[in-house]
């Protein structure tokens, strides 16, 4: 029975809050004018690194 809870602790302390995720997914500076393009290519390209193709 020990065992079981040591390793829901373990579990709970290696996942990632969504709190923790939200404030490192946080603008580090200014925005650019620009973000909205930019952020398109990056999962773009994302996407493709995974081997899908949008754009044929």
């Amino acid at each position: 029975m020990e065992k079981e809870q040591e390793k829901k602790l373990r579990e709970a302390q290696e996942t990632p809050s969504p709190e923790k995720a939200k404030t490192d997914a946080a603008p580090k500076g200014p925005v650019s004018e620009t973000w909205a393009e930019e952020t398109i290519a990056d999962l773009d390209d994302y996407i493709e690194s995974q081997g899908i193709y949008l754009h044929q």
